[in-house]
Protein backbone atom coordinates (compact mmCIF):
# COMPACT_ATOMS: atom_id res chain seq x y z
CA UNK A 1 0.00 0.00 0.00
CA UNK A 2 1.33 3.42 -0.96
CA UNK A 3 1.87 6.15 1.59
CA UNK A 4 -1.57 7.61 2.43
CA UNK A 5 -2.43 11.22 1.63
CA UNK A 6 -3.32 12.93 4.89
CA UNK A 7 -6.37 15.10 5.49
CA UNK A 8 -7.57 16.68 8.69
CA UNK A 9 -11.19 15.84 7.79
CA UNK A 10 -12.07 12.83 5.61
CA UNK A 11 -15.70 12.09 4.79
CA UNK A 12 -17.06 9.02 2.99
CA UNK A 13 -20.25 10.03 1.22
CA UNK A 14 -21.47 13.43 0.03
CA UNK A 15 -25.03 13.46 1.36
CA UNK A 16 -26.63 16.26 3.36
CA UNK A 17 -24.67 15.79 6.58
CA UNK A 18 -21.32 15.13 4.95
CA UNK A 19 -21.32 17.93 2.42
CA UNK A 20 -22.38 20.62 4.92
CA UNK A 21 -19.77 19.45 7.41
CA UNK A 22 -17.13 19.38 4.67
CA UNK A 23 -17.85 22.88 3.40
CA UNK A 24 -17.85 24.30 6.93
CA UNK A 25 -14.60 22.62 7.91
CA UNK A 26 -12.83 23.58 4.69
CA UNK A 27 -13.91 27.20 5.04
CA UNK A 28 -12.56 27.07 8.60
CA UNK A 29 -9.11 26.24 7.26
CA UNK A 30 -9.13 22.45 7.75
CA UNK A 31 -7.76 20.31 4.92
CA UNK A 32 -10.90 18.41 3.92
CA UNK A 33 -11.77 15.70 1.40
CA UNK A 34 -15.04 14.00 0.50
CA UNK A 35 -15.17 10.64 -1.28
CA UNK A 36 -18.31 10.06 -3.34
CA UNK A 37 -19.03 7.09 -5.55
CA UNK A 38 -21.91 8.43 -7.67
CA UNK A 39 -24.42 10.95 -6.31
CA UNK A 40 -22.77 14.35 -5.87
CA UNK A 41 -24.69 15.97 -3.01
CA UNK A 42 -26.30 12.71 -1.93
CA UNK A 43 -29.69 11.22 -2.71
CA UNK A 44 -31.88 14.29 -2.06
CA UNK A 45 -30.91 16.40 -5.10
CA UNK A 46 -30.34 13.37 -7.34
CA UNK A 47 -32.83 10.56 -6.77
CA UNK A 48 -35.14 11.38 -3.86
CA UNK A 49 -36.55 14.62 -2.43
CA UNK A 50 -36.10 17.23 -5.13
CA UNK A 51 -36.55 15.16 -8.32
CA UNK A 52 -39.61 13.42 -6.89
CA UNK A 53 -41.21 16.78 -6.06
CA UNK A 54 -40.31 17.99 -9.55
CA UNK A 55 -42.28 15.13 -11.12
CA UNK A 56 -45.10 15.51 -8.59
CA UNK A 57 -45.47 19.12 -9.75
CA UNK A 58 -45.67 17.91 -13.37
CA UNK A 59 -48.35 15.46 -12.25
CA UNK A 60 -50.25 18.28 -10.51
CA UNK A 61 -50.27 20.27 -13.75
CA UNK A 62 -51.62 17.22 -15.60
CA UNK A 63 -54.30 16.80 -12.93
CA UNK A 64 -55.37 20.45 -13.20
CA UNK A 65 -55.55 20.29 -16.98
CA UNK A 66 -57.63 17.10 -16.88
CA UNK A 67 -60.06 18.86 -14.53
CA UNK A 68 -59.87 22.27 -16.19
CA UNK A 69 -63.57 22.25 -17.10
CA UNK A 70 -64.46 22.40 -13.40
CA UNK A 71 -62.80 25.82 -13.33
CA UNK A 72 -64.34 27.07 -16.56
CA UNK A 73 -61.43 26.35 -18.89
CA UNK A 74 -62.14 24.29 -22.00
CA UNK A 75 -59.33 22.11 -23.35
CA UNK A 76 -58.96 19.42 -25.97
CA UNK A 77 -57.50 15.93 -25.58
CA UNK A 78 -54.70 15.81 -22.98
CA UNK A 79 -51.75 13.41 -22.94
CA UNK A 80 -48.61 13.28 -20.78
CA UNK A 81 -45.23 13.19 -22.53
CA UNK A 82 -43.12 11.29 -20.00
CA UNK A 83 -39.91 11.96 -21.92
CA UNK A 84 -40.46 15.69 -21.36
CA UNK A 85 -41.38 15.11 -17.70
CA UNK A 86 -38.11 13.22 -17.27
CA UNK A 87 -36.05 15.86 -19.07
CA UNK A 88 -37.50 18.62 -16.91
CA UNK A 89 -36.45 16.61 -13.86
CA UNK A 90 -33.00 15.92 -15.29
CA UNK A 91 -32.43 19.60 -16.03
CA UNK A 92 -33.22 20.45 -12.40
CA UNK A 93 -30.83 17.74 -11.15
CA UNK A 94 -28.07 19.09 -13.43
CA UNK A 95 -28.53 22.56 -11.94
CA UNK A 96 -28.34 21.10 -8.43
CA UNK A 97 -25.13 19.23 -9.19
CA UNK A 98 -23.57 22.35 -10.70
CA UNK A 99 -24.43 24.30 -7.54
CA UNK A 100 -22.85 21.57 -5.38
CA UNK A 101 -19.67 21.53 -7.46
CA UNK A 102 -19.43 25.29 -7.08
CA UNK A 103 -19.73 24.95 -3.29
CA UNK A 104 -16.96 22.36 -3.24
CA UNK A 105 -14.75 24.66 -5.28
CA UNK A 106 -15.38 27.86 -3.32
CA UNK A 107 -15.10 26.15 0.08
CA UNK A 108 -11.80 24.51 -0.78
CA UNK A 109 -13.08 20.98 -0.18
CA UNK A 110 -11.50 18.32 -2.38
CA UNK A 111 -14.20 16.13 -3.94
CA UNK A 112 -12.83 12.73 -4.90
CA UNK A 113 -15.09 10.65 -7.15
CA UNK A 114 -14.65 6.95 -6.58
CA UNK A 115 -15.54 3.92 -4.45
CA UNK A 116 -13.91 3.90 -1.03
CA UNK A 117 -13.21 1.05 1.36
CA UNK A 118 -11.34 0.89 4.65
CA UNK A 119 -7.97 -0.81 4.45
CA UNK A 120 -6.63 0.34 7.86
CA UNK A 121 -7.86 2.48 10.77
CA UNK A 122 -8.96 5.88 9.47
CA UNK A 123 -7.59 4.93 6.02
CA UNK A 124 -9.53 4.61 2.78
CA UNK A 125 -8.49 3.07 -0.48
CA UNK A 126 -10.42 4.79 -3.26
CA UNK A 127 -10.88 3.24 -6.68
CA UNK A 128 -11.28 6.37 -8.77
CA UNK A 129 -14.13 6.56 -11.27
CA UNK A 130 -11.77 7.74 -13.99
CA UNK A 131 -9.20 5.05 -13.23
CA UNK A 132 -6.40 4.60 -10.72
CA UNK A 133 -6.34 4.38 -6.94
CA UNK A 134 -5.68 6.79 -4.09
CA UNK A 135 -5.10 5.98 -0.44
CA UNK A 136 -6.36 8.60 2.03
CA UNK A 137 -6.14 8.94 5.78
CA UNK A 138 -7.91 11.39 8.03
CA UNK A 139 -7.29 12.78 11.50
CA UNK A 140 -11.08 12.59 11.77
CA UNK A 141 -13.14 10.31 9.53
CA UNK A 142 -16.91 10.61 9.08
CA UNK A 143 -19.27 8.09 7.50
CA UNK A 144 -22.14 9.56 5.50
CA UNK A 145 -23.14 6.55 3.43
CA UNK A 146 -26.94 6.69 3.40
CA UNK A 147 -29.40 3.92 2.54
CA UNK A 148 -30.79 2.01 -0.41
CA UNK A 149 -34.21 0.60 -1.25
CA UNK A 150 -35.19 -2.66 0.45
CA UNK A 151 -36.39 -5.52 -1.76
CA UNK A 152 -38.74 -7.80 0.24
CA UNK A 153 -38.07 -11.53 0.21
CA UNK A 154 -41.10 -12.42 -1.91
CA UNK A 155 -40.80 -15.36 -4.33
CA UNK A 156 -40.31 -14.08 -7.87
CA UNK A 157 -40.02 -10.41 -6.92
CA UNK A 158 -36.30 -9.89 -7.44
CA UNK A 159 -36.42 -11.80 -10.71
CA UNK A 160 -39.18 -9.46 -11.87
CA UNK A 161 -36.67 -6.59 -11.77
CA UNK A 162 -38.98 -4.14 -9.96
CA UNK A 163 -38.59 -0.38 -10.06
CA UNK A 164 -37.24 1.51 -7.07
CA UNK A 165 -37.48 5.28 -6.63
CA UNK A 166 -34.37 5.63 -8.82
CA UNK A 167 -35.83 3.85 -11.85
CA UNK A 168 -39.33 5.31 -11.37
CA UNK A 169 -37.89 8.81 -11.76
CA UNK A 170 -36.18 7.80 -15.00
CA UNK A 171 -39.17 6.34 -16.84
CA UNK A 172 -39.76 7.85 -20.28
CA UNK A 173 -43.01 5.95 -20.78
CA UNK A 174 -46.29 5.79 -18.91
CA UNK A 175 -46.97 2.42 -17.27
CA UNK A 176 -50.38 1.10 -18.25
CA UNK A 177 -50.84 -0.36 -14.75
CA UNK A 178 -48.36 0.47 -12.01
CA UNK A 179 -48.45 -1.79 -8.94
CA UNK A 180 -46.92 -0.13 -5.88
CA UNK A 181 -45.73 -2.42 -3.08
CA UNK A 182 -45.78 -0.28 0.05
CA UNK A 183 -48.21 2.29 1.38
CA UNK A 184 -45.74 4.69 2.98
CA UNK A 185 -44.95 8.24 1.98
CA UNK A 186 -42.75 7.42 -1.01
CA UNK A 187 -45.09 4.80 -2.42
CA UNK A 188 -48.11 7.06 -2.15
CA UNK A 189 -46.33 10.02 -3.75
CA UNK A 190 -45.48 7.92 -6.79
CA UNK A 191 -48.90 6.28 -6.83
CA UNK A 192 -50.73 9.59 -6.99
CA UNK A 193 -48.28 11.11 -9.47
CA UNK A 194 -48.52 8.26 -11.95
CA UNK A 195 -52.29 8.10 -11.60
CA UNK A 196 -52.42 11.79 -12.47
CA UNK A 197 -50.14 11.20 -15.44
CA UNK A 198 -52.66 8.64 -16.65
CA UNK A 199 -51.58 5.21 -15.36
CA UNK A 200 -53.90 2.76 -13.71
CA UNK A 201 -52.44 2.31 -10.19
CA UNK A 202 -52.80 -0.29 -7.44
CA UNK A 203 -51.24 0.15 -3.98
CA UNK A 204 -50.60 -2.97 -1.89
CA UNK A 205 -49.92 -2.35 1.80
CA UNK A 206 -48.98 -5.23 4.11
CA UNK A 207 -49.97 -3.40 7.29
CA UNK A 208 -53.51 -2.62 8.44
CA UNK A 209 -53.43 0.99 7.22
CA UNK A 210 -51.58 3.29 4.86
CA UNK A 211 -48.76 5.38 6.35
CA UNK A 212 -48.41 3.24 9.46
CA UNK A 213 -46.68 6.02 11.43
CA UNK A 214 -49.73 8.28 11.17
CA UNK A 215 -52.92 8.37 13.25
CA UNK A 216 -55.64 6.17 11.82
CA UNK A 217 -57.93 9.07 10.92
CA UNK A 218 -55.16 10.70 8.89
CA UNK A 219 -54.38 7.44 7.07
CA UNK A 220 -58.08 6.88 6.34
CA UNK A 221 -58.40 10.42 4.99
CA UNK A 222 -55.45 9.94 2.63
CA UNK A 223 -56.86 6.60 1.49
CA UNK A 224 -60.19 8.24 0.61
CA UNK A 225 -58.39 10.90 -1.43
CA UNK A 226 -56.46 8.27 -3.39
CA UNK A 227 -59.55 6.15 -4.01
CA UNK A 228 -61.42 9.24 -5.22
CA UNK A 229 -58.63 9.77 -7.75
CA UNK A 230 -59.11 6.24 -9.07
CA UNK A 231 -56.31 4.40 -7.25
CA UNK A 232 -57.02 0.88 -6.04
CA UNK A 233 -55.83 0.44 -2.45
CA UNK A 234 -55.38 -2.92 -0.71
CA UNK A 235 -54.45 -2.88 2.99
CA UNK A 236 -53.70 -5.86 5.24
CA UNK A 237 -52.58 -7.57 2.03
CA UNK A 238 -49.69 -10.02 1.75
CA UNK A 239 -47.97 -10.53 -1.59
CA UNK A 240 -47.31 -14.26 -1.92
CA UNK A 241 -45.68 -14.55 -5.33
CA UNK A 242 -44.70 -12.48 -8.35
CA UNK A 243 -44.58 -13.72 -11.93
CA UNK A 244 -43.29 -11.94 -15.02
CA UNK A 245 -41.05 -8.95 -15.61
CA UNK A 246 -41.66 -5.34 -14.62
CA UNK A 247 -41.93 -3.14 -17.68
CA UNK A 248 -43.58 -5.90 -19.68
CA UNK A 249 -46.19 -7.92 -17.81
CA UNK A 250 -46.44 -8.95 -14.16
CA UNK A 251 -48.87 -10.99 -12.10
CA UNK A 252 -49.04 -10.86 -8.31
CA UNK A 253 -50.75 -13.36 -6.06
CA UNK A 254 -51.99 -11.42 -3.04
CA UNK A 255 -53.71 -12.68 0.11
CA UNK A 256 -56.27 -10.25 1.49
CA UNK A 257 -58.91 -10.42 4.22
CA UNK A 258 -61.39 -11.52 1.55
CA UNK A 259 -59.14 -14.24 0.11
CA UNK A 260 -56.45 -14.55 -2.54
CA UNK A 261 -56.42 -12.26 -5.57
CA UNK A 262 -54.45 -12.21 -8.80
CA UNK A 263 -53.40 -8.70 -9.79
CA UNK A 264 -52.09 -8.16 -13.29
CA UNK A 265 -50.04 -5.11 -14.16
CA UNK A 266 -47.29 -3.74 -16.35
CA UNK A 267 -44.78 -2.41 -13.80
CA UNK A 268 -43.95 -2.93 -10.11
CA UNK A 269 -42.58 -0.20 -7.84
CA UNK A 270 -40.97 -1.21 -4.54
CA UNK A 271 -41.55 1.31 -1.76
CA UNK A 272 -41.53 -0.73 1.44
CA UNK A 273 -38.60 0.91 3.22
CA UNK A 274 -34.88 1.65 3.24
CA UNK A 275 -31.90 -0.26 4.56
CA UNK A 276 -28.52 1.29 5.50
CA UNK A 277 -25.48 0.92 3.30
CA UNK A 278 -23.06 -1.16 5.36
CA UNK A 279 -19.95 -3.28 4.99
CA UNK A 280 -17.35 -2.52 2.33
CA UNK A 281 -18.38 0.67 0.65
CA UNK A 282 -17.66 -0.12 -2.97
Amino acid sequence: MSQPERFEILILGSGAGGKLLAWHMARSGRRTAVVERRWIGGSCPNINCLPSKNEIWSAKVAHLVHHAAQYGTVTGPVLTDMATVRQRKRDMVDRQIAAHLQNYKTSGTELILGAGRFVAPKTLEVRLNDGGTRVLTGDQVFLNIGTHAAIPNIPGLEAARPLTNIEALELDYLPSHLIVLGGGYVGLEFAQAYRRFGSRVTVIQHGPQLMDREDRDVADGVQRILIDEGIQVLVAAETLHVHGRSGKEVNLVVRTTSGEQNIEGSDILIAVGRVPNTGVFD
